[in-house]
């Protein structure tokens, strides 16, 4: 019968049960033996592992995580969005990366906050601790306020990961996004490349009333930091738009332009170029340069007419993704990620490589 299981077992991959069938016991009494839980005798211990050494058994992770129906509950801590803005393709991304880990019993519990007040922060916070999650990805806006929530979640030992940014004196697990600071200098590289210009408008959001959140920060030092290098005559106006009024955002663009009508050279390190499209079609001028980020269906259709002239972008979902993937590695399996930081790779689009992207 030995023999014959072996046979059996060299004609294909070896299972639990085929240990079990070999050592004449149950399944059950495998799972214990590999796992070291339960009261199993020190012979049948002894069987066991013969058993597994001979029939070359190798237990699957996937399987053992499957069968012992344990759901793992992730809290994702991202800003509200509406349909076409930035945001939904990192919740894209979560549940993608959901699915695929099918395998794994995961879900994700998302809590959506309000990015122009802290207040609505923090009671997302408080939620999330409360539910007490196997772990939280969040991304970085108001600091004072992160934190002191990665504080708590420390306290409470739930890991969390970072997504899109990060604040780098935090104790976090892992982060999945581009180097902001590095995506910056090269929107300024893109938007100098060929000139030496004297004047740029940087556009900014207006987010919040006590201007707390930012987390365009280190993107916008990394533009600045070039520009101050590399064009250290030039003179960078900043113009703060609300991103919930279409019109003061056509009017501010017109107050400065009316005032600065020799600045050629436009820039927003946030993700919505497409919000100053508009003064943009209505006031064409052949030598302006603007340079945007993130390749969101309205800035891609700015960049097709002609209005933008390069996105800095990357996969916007993977990031989600892979931050999911990543950090239920760890709580999981206790699979240590390879990297802390985890860079994406930068893509620059133009009219040019667009319909290939």
């Amino acid at each position: 019968m030995t023999q014959e299981i072996i046979e059996d077992v060299q004609r294909g991959q070896a299972t639990i049960f085929d240990v079990a069938k070999l050592c004449g016991v149950s399944r059950g009494t495998v799972d214990r033996v590999i796992h070291r839980r339960g009261r199993v005798s020190q012979d049948t211990v002894d069987k066991v592992k013969r058993a597994i050494d001979m029939l070359g058994y190798r237990p699957n992770p996937n399987a053992s995580i499957l069968a012992s129906r344990k759901t793992f509950r992730f809290a994702c801590l991202i800003p509200r969005f509406v349909p076409g803005e930035y945001w939904e393709k990192i919740h894209e991304g979560f549940i993608t990366g959901a699915q695929l880990m099918f395998n794994y019993n995961i879900e994700v519990e998302f809590h959506l906050y309000d990015q122009t007040s802290p207040a609505s922060y923090l009671k997302c916070c408080d939620d999330i601790l409360e539910s007490i999650p196997a772990g939280v990805i969040m991304n970085a806006v108001f600091k004072a306020e992160t934190k002191d929530f990665a504080g708590r979640l420390e306290a409470a030992g739930i890991p969390y990961a970072f997504v899109d940014n990060k604040f780098d004196d935090l104790n976090y697990t892992l982060y999945y996004g581009v180097d902001p600071y590095k995506s910056g200098t090269l929107g300024a590289f893109l938007l100098t490349n060929h000139c030496n210009p004297k004047e740029i408008a940087l556009v900014r959001l207006i987010r919040d009333s006590g201007h707390k959140a930012d987390p365009n920060a280190p993107r916008r030092k990394g533009f600045l930091d070039y520009i101050e290098k590399k064009h250290p005559g030039c003179t960078v106006h900043t113009l703060f738009i609300d991103p919930a009024d279409s019109h003061q955002v056509y009017m501010t663009m017109k107050d400065f332009f009316t005032k600065h009508p020799d600045v050629k050279h436009v820039a927003m390190t946030n993700s919505r170029i497409y919000l100053i499209d508009e003064y943009l079609r209505a006031n064409p001028d052949c030598d302006r340069v603007v340079v945007g980020f993130d390749d969101l269906e309205a800035n891609l259709a700015s960049l097709r007419s002609g209005q933008v002239e390069y996105l800095v972008t990357r996969h916007i979902p993977m990031q989600a993704q892979h931050a999911l993937h990543a950090l239920a590695e760890s709580v999981i399996r206790g699979v240590k990620p390879s990297k802390r930081n985890n860079y994406l790779h930068m893509d620059i689009l133009h009219h040019l490589n667009l319909d290939d992207y």
